[in-house]
């Protein structure tokens, strides 16, 4: 999205506030959820940016409280820190990570009827309440505390400091269970502390929440490492298979390479059944969960009934990604040309415009 679709969104949402505070709060909080849905971030934290705009001078102090480590907000820290890992300067970003992780603990807690998520989409949203029947009022964070929580998490590991970077992993998770990427650092966490049982259980909770080819993926090559570890060779092979049916893994010819070496003798593609049984030896379900298809789905569906066709796109191709079902490539097809048109009606000067001209 460029800056002026962004700004044209944004004085759209403007004139729709009718001065009533909690009406606005409301609306913009609704605004919010549609635009996380589809993955606009820049537009979501605009978003935030109104509805702090729109508070008074005391309450801005207590969100500058909430939301500031000095005179800096907190994404921006995390964009400092960012910047810093891109450069391996994983000291240094541990210093500004270690104060964003203080700063959601202490701001940010769960408490006996509430607590904070950062859910990136309504996938993962509708995705959660299926799997955790939650309780307590859920309130949405103002950042994605998951990325900046993994990123502190990662700069321990790297410094290797991994028992550290467990519990800030958990933390991670808490604000959303079905995000896969903090799951996937706790298991190299789990690597690096020669913990394969604890590997294996982070695995088997990762995957009911896998909803793209690659978080499967890693899954499967994260199982054939668990084998070579418990000298499970032939299923180690048949995990690395499977990890390279479902995303192009770079490190996974090195992985057979190296079982080859252990077995010594050269490694053939495993036949279907040795697949199968493999994942029957783990207890562990061959392909996407039944409750990620089930819930993508309906909101695919949902969204094509009111032709919403940007979410509708979204739901639908992550639903061929995993199935390669020819149904939902067709229906894909047709949401995708939808959507087209829309965006080509969208970007058409108006009957007004074209008089001017």
């Amino acid at each position: 999205m460029t800056d002026t679709e962004k700004n044209e969104i944004l004085l759209a949402l403007r004139s729709q506030l009718t001065g009533d505070l909690s009406k606005d709060m409301v609306f913009l909080e609704a605004k919010a959820n549609e635009y996380a849905a589809s993955g606009d971030n820049d537009v979501v934290h605009a978003i935030s940016e109104m509805a702090v705009d729109l508070l008074s001078d005391k309450d801005k102090q207590f969100m500058k409280q909430k939301l500031y480590i000095g005179e800096r907000r907190l994404d921006a820290v995390y964009g400092e820190a960012a910047s810093l890992m891109r450069q391996h300067l994983y000291d240094k970003a541990l210093v500004l990570t270690g104060m964003l992780y203080d700063k959601i603990r202490k701001e940010f807690a769960e408490t006996p009827d509430k607590r904070f998520y950062s859910f990136r989409n309504l996938l993962e949203s509708n995705l959660y309440y299926t799997m955790y029947h939650p309780t307590k009022h859920l309130e949405r964070a103002p950042f994605d505390f998951v990325r900046f929580l993994s990123a502190h998490a990662f700069n321990l590991i790297e410094v290797r400091r991994p028992q550290e970077a467990i519990a800030v992993l958990e933390e991670a998770i808490r604000f959303n269970p079905v995000c896969p990427d903090p799951r996937f650092e706790l298991a190299e966490a789990y690597k690096v502390l020669a913990m394969p049982d604890k590997l294996l259980e982070v695995i088997k909770e990762t995957l009911p929440i896998s909803v793209t080819p690659y978080a499967l993926s890693r899954c499967y090559a994260n199982m054939g490492y668990y084998c070579v570890e418990k000298k499970d060779y032939e299923n180690a092979v048949c995990f690395y298979f499977e990890s390279l049916l479902y995303a192009d893994h770079p490190a996974i010819p090195g992985e057979l390479k190296h079982v080859s070496l252990l077995m010594g003798k050269k490694i053939a593609p495993p036949k279907r059944e040795e697949v199968l049984k493999a994942f029957a030896d783990y207890e562990i379900p061959n392909g996407p969960d039944q409750n990620v298809l089930g819930v993508a789905t309906a909101l695919a569906n949902l969204s094509v009934e009111k032709h919403e066709w940007e979410p509708a796109a979204f739901y639908l191709r992550v639903l061929f990604d995993l199935t390669h079902d020819d149904e939902t490539k067709a229906l894909l097809e047709r949401v995708e040309a939808e959507l087209a048109k829309e965006k080509e009606a969208a970007a058409a000067p108006s009957e007004d415009e074209s008089q001017k001209g």
